[in-house]
């Protein structure tokens, strides 16, 4: 992101990238700023073509605003390259056929398999699931673990290689079969952001933690 940026404007987008929008009010919360700051900033960002809202009508009340972020915001989010990953894919396509790309994929599979369960090795399910989230977060995916009574969820806010997944879908089922064979569990995409979705959310059930995947 911008080294110029303060850094409550950062936080601001990177709350925004992980719930999608955030009126006044949540941002107020979130963030312990008065709502005044919270606007000033706001205006700061909308004026930068970084931040957009739209108007809430509310059954009682007074409507409010409810921001999130722009195309161009997105693109401060790492993406590794993507852009020009995708067109070196398509070069490789022209002489070696799509078939050689899914082979591409699942060597880089096996080779972040290896790195993945050296650093999950003898963990616990819970265990292997926060050094999963811990290592998807370094790799720039915005990871973070959530759990209720019967699900660990592995979220992730931000893909990196959301260029690639577009123009070759069958990464996103790679992915998913390497999450699985780190974690050595069942492993469900219930949410997906080549889908709609302003996340990825994967669910893992605690009951069928010594099952295999």
């Amino acid at each position: 992101m911008n080294c110029e940026m303060s850094e409550t404007r950062m936080r601001i987008l990177q709350l925004l990238k992980m719930r999608a929008q955030m009126s006044v009010g949540q941002l107020t919360d979130a963030l312990h700023i008065s709502s005044v700051g919270i606007r000033q900033h706001l205006a700061i960002l909308e004026a930068e073509g970084l931040v957009e809202h739209q108007r809430e009508k509310l059954e009682r009340g007074r409507p409010h605003h409810l921001y999130r972020l722009t195309e161009e915001a997105h693109s401060l989010f790492p993406t590794t390259y993507a852009n020009f990953a995708v067109e070196l894919m398509h070069e490789v396509a022209k002489f070696n056929g799509l078939g050689f790309i899914n082979k591409v994929f699942q060597s880089r599979m096996q080779s972040q398999m290896q790195t993945y369960q050296q650093r999950v090795q003898g963990k616990t399910l819970p265990a292997r699931l926060k050094e999963l989230a811990l290592i998807r977060d370094e790799e720039g995916y915005m990871a973070r673990v959530d759990e209720n009574g019967t699900d660990y969820f592995l979220i992730e806010h931000n893909c990196p290689i959301a260029v690639i997944a577009e123009e070759y879908p069958d990464v996103c089922e790679i992915e998913l079969a390497l999450f699985r064979h780190t974690l050595e569990a069942k492993v469900y995409r219930e949410e997906h952001l080549m889908r709609g979705s302003h996340r990825c959310c994967y669910r893992i059930p605690k009951a069928a933690q010594d099952e295999p995947a």
